[in-house]
């Protein structure tokens, strides 16, 4: 029992969030993020953990980086400034097809639920 409570208290904050995020989406009906293959259709979920407006092609998307605590997965809404509800700390789960892009997995556009 001590020594769970040591490691416990041991451990980084991000470490704490990490779990905090694997057991809170566990039970979504989703794939974990850290182990969602890329170029086929998936659902993810997890929280809204940063919200970033890029242009891309001469437009605005806004970036939606989510987390479940395996891994992250960003979100791109072309053309969008700004989507109704979509806000950091909320639940989100988006489906759509993940593609690899500077070492993060992006869907483009895809079909989101908030919670």
């Amino acid at each position: 029992m001590l020594r769970k409570l040591r490691a416990r208290l041991s451990q980084t904050v991000e470490q704490l969030d990490e779990e905090r995020l694997v057991a809170r989406y566990d039970e979504l009906d989703t794939i974990e993020i850290g182990s969602a293959p890329l170029r086929e259709s998936v659902t993810v979920g997890g929280e809204i953990q940063g919200l970033q407006v890029v242009p891309r092609a001469g437009s605005p998307s806004l970036e939606v980086t989510i987390s479940d605590g395996t891994g992250r997965a960003v979100a791109v809404f072309t053309g969008r400034k700004r989507l109704a509800g979509v806000d950091p700390g909320r639940t989100i789960v988006v489906e759509g097809v993940g593609r690899n892009e500077r070492g993060r997995m992006l869907l483009v556009n895809p079909a989101y639920t908030l919670f």
